[in-house]
């Protein structure tokens, strides 16, 4: 199966470089452009279902996306953004610049949580959840798209490359794209792999395996915070 998770379209906060998290601002004029763009990109056919996280940068993204697709389109709460706490809405440069350890712990040290907010791990740990459950609920589907948060996919992102220092870990634009693989075991478990990463959607859309190999990680083990790659 070949999963397509989306980040949502630009909004006021991303234009103006300030952490957003889990305050629900709507796209703004271009990240509205960015999302039909996004739609129109992705190939009819195949597809079982449109995802989303319930916020309205993401919730309207994924409503371009379903009609374009003519599918359904589902929100789940669990794949809202990670929760910043008191960083929300602070302008994300200047708060490198004034505290750039804690913006390195941020960025990289998944055990961090923001004061009030959510550590990597909790949020990565729901968001691995709530997929597990759309795997689940869609198991015999060709094509999904999900359509979530930067910040989310980040954090996935990073768990899935740990161990291939070959490859960049690029921060997933507006509307940019992770490309997974997801199977099932002989023995029912869920597991995924990274072909590429902030990619465009339609690049992602092809159901084909990537030329390079791919490290599959059981879902479980990311819900659970200890990653086995086979």
């Amino acid at each position: 199966m070949r999963v397509v998770l989306l980040r949502h379209g630009e909004t006021d906060r991303n234009a103006a470089d300030r952490f957003q998290g889990q305050a629900d601002i709507p796209l703004n004029d271009d990240g509205v452009r960015q999302a039909q763009r996004a739609a129109r990109s992705l190939p009819p056919g195949g597809w079982a279902a449109v995802y989303s996280s319930p916020m309205a940068r993401a919730a309207q993204t994924a409503a371009y996306a379903a009609g374009r697709l003519d599918v359904p389109h589902h929100r789940i709460d669990d794949l809202r953004e990670r929760h910043l706490g008191g960083l929300d809405g602070l302008h994300r440069a200047e708060f490198a610049r004034t505290d750039p350890q804690t913006m390195a712990r941020l960025l990289t040290d998944p055990g961090y949580a923001p004061p009030g907010g959510e550590s990597g791990h909790a949020a990565r740990a729901r968001f691995c959840r709530a997929l597990h459950s759309v795997l689940t609920a869609e198991r015999t589907a060709e094509r999904l798209l999900v359509v979530a948060h930067g910040g989310v996919l980040n954090l996935l992102a990073a768990a899935l490359v740990a161990t291939r220092d070959d490859e960049p870990r690029a921060m997933v634009g507006t509307c940019r794209a992770l490309c997974l693989d997801a199977e099932w075991t002989a023995r029912s478990r869920a597991r995924i792999a990274l072909g590429r990463w902030n990619a465009d959607p339609r690049e992602c859309a092809g159901t084909d395996r990537p030329s390079a190999p791919v490290t599959f990680v059981d879902l479980d083990d990311l819900i659970a915070k200890e990653v086995t790659r086979t």
